[in-house]
Parts: structure tokens; C-alpha cells; sequence
């Protein structure tokens, strides 16, 4: 249960310090025996809270520390403002999410992805298409990486964009 509580304790932390600082770090329970830790680093608009096991390390960036970098040498919307990122690596897998605004329409983002995986060996897999909202799903051949693309509408008229890549290796 502690390490259900941890997470949201360290991101309070965040609300102190300077932009560099560690505001936080410690040790914890992992809920299977073993120890794991954590660290924030940053402030309330520019912080980075990083959680290790022996299993792996996960990230999670506001601000100016959330990372642009994805997995398979995907790359970032020209022009995008990130607004959060998370990455996490352990027992040979890797993974990231980035969530980015951008004044693009939904249609170029989609279609900028859609011609990165398909330079990456990945096929798109599924499409969807609500209206306010556009989805592609991408895999390789054995399922073993993957992304997933949604853009929707801001109402304002730019867009807001999720990618979540990861796979084996």
C-alpha cells in the first residue's frame, strides 16, 4: 500500500525548491519485498520525479525538463510544446509517453506519424476517426513494439496530441 502513496507525496514535494534541486528523495517498499527509491527534482512548473527498482526506472517531466526524446528514434512534432513526458525502461523493454500541444491540424500530426513509423518498420495496424479526434495504431511485424497517436481538437483551434511508444530491446 506505501507504494501507492509514495508517488503522489513525492509530486507535492515539487512545490518547493529551485529548478535543479532535489526537493525529495528516499527509500520505500515495493510491495513485493524488495527496496526501491525515488527522487524529485525541480519545481512546480519544471520538475522530474524518478522512481528505480531492480526491475527498472521510470520518469515522469513537467515543464522545460519533460524530455522529447521517444523510443525507436521517433521524432517530436516540429513546433510542439511538450506539456509532459514519461519513460521507463526494465527487463529489456523500454517505453515513453509525451503529451504536446501544437497549432497544426490533427490531420498533418496523424499524418507526420504515420509516414515516422512507416520509416521505422512499423505498420499501422488501426485508424480511427470520431470527428474531433484521431487515432493510428502501429506495430512491427511481431507485436513486440508498438505506438499509438491520438489528436484531438483543442477547441481552440490547435491540438492536443498523445504518442506512447515502447517495445522489447
Amino acid at each position: 500500500m506505501r507504494k501507492y502513496l509514495i508517488l503522489p507525496l513525492a509530486l507535492l514535494a515539487v512545490s518547493c525548491g529551485s529548478n535543479d534541486d532535489e526537493v525529495a528523495s528516499g527509500t520505500f517498499d515495493d510491495g513485493d519485498g524488495g527496496k526501491a527509491s525515488y527522487s524529485v527534482k525541480g519545481d512546480d512548473g519544471d520538475s522530474e520525479v524518478t522512481i528505480k527498482t531492480d526491475k527498472g526506472e521510470v520518469r515522469i517531466s513537467g515543464g522545460e525538463k519533460a524530455r522529447g526524446s521517444l523510443p525507436m528514434g521517433l521524432k517530436l512534432y516540429p513546433g510542439a510544446e511538450i506539456q509532459s513526458s514519461m519513460t521507463g525502461s526494465g527487463e529489456g523493454s523500454t517505453g515513453a509517453m509525451l503529451t504536446f500541444k501544437t497549432d497544426a491540424d490533427k490531420d498533418k500530426v496523424i499524418d507526420f506519424y504515420k509516414d515516422q513509423v512507416k520509416s521505422k518498420g512499423l505498420e499501422v495496424k488501426a485508424e480511427v476517426n470520431t470527428g474531433a479526434m484521431k487515432m493510428i495504431s502501429a506495430a512491427n511485424k511481431d507485436r513486440e513494439s508498438g505506438v499509438n497517436v491520438s489528436a484531438t481538437d483543442d477547441g481552440s483551434g490547435g491540438t492536443q496530441v498523445t504518442v506512447i511508444a515502447g517495445g522489447n530491446g
